[in-house]
């Protein structure tokens, strides 16, 4: 019986899109909860199918953005000291799901075929943070210059940049991956 394939679909349902809200503090929250989502359990997940494929360099780098993702909500908190554990929203709570359907049968794709399982991991991560700093954190930053609130939106606009520099990360290391499997066969 063969396995379903794990598509670049698939794995981008593992990824949770913070949401605007008319209050900038539930905007706040929900950023808060995904920065801490893509810390604490998308990047980890990734950065062990790397190992898992025998690529520890994209498992490093995964783990970093990973880290980074940790320190944009602590950047935040410290403006919103109030927020605490944020709720798990809708769209991170489906994330989560959606990761761990596929954890097991990607578990299996990565010993059959490593190299489409890690191409597929740094597309979607490259697509995260590219809709991250090109959609998503632009209009909280707007919402928050709408406010006057310049302490938050100079927050938003270092997380842009921070998330612009990660999906170059992750497009370098696409390519360098795409030549090194070349070179391999």
């Amino acid at each position: 019986m063969s396995m379903p394939e794990i598509t670049e679909e698939m794995i981008f349902e593992c990824f949770a899109a913070a949401r605007k809200s008319e209050d900038m503090h539930q905007t706040a929250s929900s950023f808060v909860d995904v920065e801490e989502y893509e810390n604490a359990i998308m990047y980890p997940e990734f950065a062990r199918w790397a190992n898992k494929a025998g690529h520890p360099e994209l498992a490093t780098l995964f783990r970093k953005v990973a880290g980074e993702e940790k320190l944009h909500a602590v950047w935040l908190r410290e403006l919103y000291d109030d927020i605490g554990t944020p709720e798990r929203g809708a769209d991170t709570r489906r994330a989560i799901e959606a990761l761990e359907t596929i954890r097991a049968n990607c578990d299996e794709l990565i010993e059959m075929n490593p190299a489409g399982v890690i191409e597929k991991a740094l597309m979607v991560a490259i697509r995260v943070e590219e809709r991250e700093y090109l959609d998503i954190y632009p209009r909280f930053r707007d919402q928050a210059l709408e406010n006057k609130d310049q302490a938050t939106a100079e927050v938003y606009q270092r997380v842009i940049d921070s998330e612009h520099q990660h999906a170059e990360w992750f497009q370098g290391a696409l390519e360098h991956y795409r030549a090194s499997q070349l070179q391999a066969v």
